[in-house]
């Protein structure tokens, strides 16, 4: 597959967007899931966006083959990482996929806060000792590729691939990394503000790092 969505995919995505918007359960967003892997790569991924813990349990609960449930009672990974990790033994390849999908989602996250943050403070481009932006462009196209690999691997499992366990390893493997370099740019770029206690940067770290160790 190509970096550019299909008009089905797109159009899933906002759905997606819709529904979060609305106030998400996981039962509203497990109708918005797919058998395929690539169209739930998506769901998960835009729903991590929002809150890693509910993107989390919505890729998960999938595979466990349950789709009701209380959505998780802390925002992001926190205190989820042992109940992750046992769905990941039984499911290893979709288990690194989903986790993959959420990766994406949070460092889409905190790229997005860290543009808001420069945009509110009037940072322009060009040399700017202060806030050093081109920290998120880096963190930006890193996220990217992550994207393109995640998908690709997401497609290597739609078609039974001989090698789409590598290619989910990697994909799981590359876009923890991303997220956690995403989330240290957006501190970078926030500045102290950004260490505070149950702020929207700490949680994203806090995830990202959780991804990291995670279905390693």
């Amino acid at each position: 597959m190509t970096f550019d969505l299909t008009p089905e995919q797109q159009a899933l995505v906002d759905r997606v967007r819709a529904a979060v918007a609305a106030g998400p359960t996981l039962e509203s967003l497990t109708a918005l899931l797919q058998r395929e892997a690539v169209p739930t790569t998506l769901v998960v991924e835009e729903v991590s966006m929002t809150d890693a813990g509910l993107g989390a349990q919505l890729g998960f609960s999938a595979l466990a083959g349950t789709t009701s449930g209380a959505v998780l009672a802390l925002p992001g990974l926190l205190g989820s990482e042992s109940a992750l990790a046992a769905v990941g033994a039984e499911h290893p390849i979709r288990a690194r996929l989903v986790a993959a999908a959420v990766a994406l989602g949070v460092g889409r996250a905190a790229i997005a806060h860290a543009l808001a943050a420069m945009k509110s403070a009037g940072v322009r481009p060009g040399p700017d000792e202060q806030a050093p932006h081109w920290v998120i462009a880096d963190s930006a196209t890193e996220m990217e590729a992550a994207r393109m690999v995640t998908y690709r691997a997401a497609q290597a499992v739609d078609h039974n691939e001989s090698g789409a366990a590598v290619l989910v390893a990697r994909a799981k493997a590359f876009a923890a990394n991303a997220a956690e370099h995403a989330a240290d740019a957006a501190i970078r770029i926030e500045g102290p503000g950004g260490y505070v206690r149950g702020g929207v940067l700490e949680r994203l770290t806090r995830d990202s790092r959780t991804l990291a160790v995670i279905l390693a």
